[in-house]
């Protein structure tokens, strides 16, 4: 305030006292900028300004406790999660699912919204606050989503079916231009990283199978050449056929072809002279004949080969584990 001239009193500026911080905001309500709150020395002493003084001082005390009230007095949150841009395009955005969550989605006129749920789930219920200003069509795991024109804000629940159980969605819809999406997926990182541990799990077990089968063939394939081996053959007819080497271990019968030659037909004779096609397969050179016979007639066209075996016929297949190795057992399933 600008000063006036003495007189028989001296103005003595007497603050009320108060905290600083209302002082100076309670203060500027009452004053112009430019001015103080002072009270002389003559109405400091009367008994109107002392009662002055005394509901002034109460007034701040409830103004300090009003504010701490409202301070501390706990105000409802609301927020809502807004799904993150894709690393290509903007428009096209990824969400984490969360029960509890609201998602967000931005839409604009005249444009459609994709909401892809997770693969496998299947739409049961889709409630839409403003049926009016937008329109909705579910489809499989999908939701298509339009607003109208001038279309207000509004709220979705989507309820989808997965594996026999219900998975709630909650959607808040709302119209702008620099967040709008064109479509929106759902992930479910639980879920993938099961499913990623199931695949581990299942190509391991692959993997263990591939060797036991690997082994497995090894075995057997080594049953073809272990053990003793009779070469008492003797061949009658067209020596074009005749192979390089003949030979069996008792379980086998290995021929010999070299160089990848022409296999003829391969044939099983019986006492009484019929012919029984055999089974074979062929390894490099060697053609293996899945069993040993007395006699075996080569054919190719009309040439002809007989192949005897002058050997006493012996087995010595593994009859403890039915196969032709000692090593592979066979058995029965459910036994």
């Amino acid at each position: 305030m600008n000063e006036k001239p003495n007189t028989p009193y001296e103005n003595v500026s007497v603050v009320v006292p108060f905290m600083p911080a209302f002082a100076e905001k309670l203060g500027a309500r009452l004053s112009p900028p430019a001015t103080a709150l002072v009270v002389t020395h003559r109405g400091a002493r009367s008994r109107f300004w002392r009662g002055v003084g005394a509901i002034w001082h109460r007034l701040v005390a409830l103004s300090i406790v009003g504010v701490a009230a409202v301070t501390l007095v706990p105000h409802p949150a609301f927020a809502s999660e807004t799904p993150v841009p894709g690393p290509k395009d903007a428009r096209v955005r990824d969400v984490t699912y969360d029960p509890d969550q609201v998602v967000t989605i931005v839409g604009s006129f005249r444009h459609a919204i994709e909401i892809q749920f997770g693969p496998g789930e299947t739409i049961t219920q889709a409630a839409l606050g403003d049926t009016i200003s937008w329109q909705i069509a579910p489809v499989g795991n999908i939701v298509f989503l339009k607003p109208r024109e001038r279309a207000g804000g509004t709220n979705l629940i989507v309820v989808t079916n997965v594996g026999g159980a219900p998975r709630t969605y909650h959607f808040n819809l709302t119209l702008g231009t620099a967040q709008t999406m064109y479509g929106v997926r759902f992930r479910y990182p639980r879920e993938e990283r099961a499913m990623a541990a199931l695949q581990a799990q299942q190509a391991q077990a692959q993997a263990a199978k591939a060797v036991e089968t690997n082994i497995t063939s090894a075995a057997l394939d080594h049953a073809v050449i272990e053990g003793t081996r009779n070469t008492k053959y003797t061949v009658q007819g067209d020596s074009s056929l005749q192979p390089t080497e003949i030979s069996d271990n008792g379980g086998f019968t290995v021929l010999r072809y070299p160089g990848h030659a022409d296999i003829p037909s391969i044939f099983a004779v019986d006492v009484d002279g019929t012919e029984t096609i055999v089974p074979y397969d062929v390894r490099e050179d060697f053609v293996v004949i899945h069993a040993v016979y007395r006699q075996i007639r080569l054919r190719r066209g009309t040439t002809v080969l007989c192949i005897y075996n002058e050997a006493p016929l012996r087995n010595e297949r593994g009859d403890r584990t039915g196969t032709v190795s000692n090593v592979v057992e066979r058995k029965v399933k459910g036994q």
